[in-house]
């Protein structure tokens, strides 16, 4: 009996699907558009980037100085990553809308500009919350690191970077870093507060970004502080650049890391 059991189930085992040439190369073109307008563009930076200084490649001292003097920024995003700053940018625009139409809004999009160091970004939006104004920025997350922050409470250290410094610009003492489960759009509102030890971090953190400011005002290029396999190297938009400048004149260590575990946010 249990052999005929077993022939029955699998003859009821679908068969698998043969490949389709045809549309895996239709699946393959729609994915390229992702990318289609991506590649090598010729910027100068005027300004330190708060997305930029949160992640990867805005710790190296070397990468703004190259920044600064200007060059072919080299986009390394492929087809997957491309879909999801789409989707990232679509989702923060529908959540902007969603809080405008709970009549919590106060503004969205709004620039949010430094002089000493140059900084220039945008903020996602202002609150109108238990009669304060509230700082907040919108993110994204797949559905395990969405519960992973639900559980802990705790923010991504990059996100965390970002509002901090729009909240020593704008001299706001509390924040609030707003997730969505990108699986099923639950929102998570994670607060944020200008502790002591974020006080003293973002200090340093200004100190550093004058310093390197001051470096390329020298012209007194940073020496490298990573290896060239390394994962920041591979990732940096001005990588081919770098390869190119020289060995640097001035050693100036990367951006100290904020930390998160352990320290309340509120």
């Amino acid at each position: 009996m249990a052999k005929t059991l077993l022939s029955e189930l699998l003859a009821s085992t679908p068969k698998p699907v043969q490949k389709n040439e045809e549309m895996e190369a239709l699946v393959e073109k729609i994915q390229s558009g992702y990318t289609a307008k991506r590649g090598s563009r010729h910027q100068q930076k005027k300004t330190f980037a708060p997305s930029t200084i949160a992640y990867g490649h805005g710790e190296c001292a070397r990468y703004w100085y190259l920044a600064f003097e200007g060059g072919n920024f080299e986009d390394y995003a492929d087809n997957f990553a491309g879909a999801n700053m789409t989707n990232g940018t679509k989702s923060h625009e529908r959540i902007q809308q969603a809080i405008e139409d709970s009549g919590i809004l106060i503004d969205s999009e709004f620039k949010i500009i430094n002089e000493d160091p140059p900084i220039f970004g945008y903020g996602d939006v202002i609150l109108d919350w238990n009669n304060e104004e509230l700082l907040g920025e919108i993110k994204t997350a797949m559905s395990e690191g969405f519960e992973y922050r639900k559980k802990t409470g705790k923010a991504k250290a990059g996100h965390l970077i970002q509002i901090l410094i729009y909240m020593k610009i704008l001299k706001k003492t509390r924040g609030v870093l707003i997730y969505e489960n990108k699986n099923n759009h639950e929102i998570l509102a994670i607060p944020v507060a200008m502790n002591e030890y974020h006080t003293q971090w973002i200090d340093k953190t200004f100190d550093w970004l004058r310093t390197v400011r001051k470096a390329w005002e020298d012209k007194t290029l940073p020496q490298k502080n990573y290896r060239a396999n390394s994962k920041i190297c591979k990732t940096c938009p001005l990588r081919a650049v770098c390869d190119q400048a020289g060995d640097g004149v001035v050693k100036i260590n990367a951006l100290e890391p904020i930390t998160n575990e352990n320290l309340p946010m509120v």
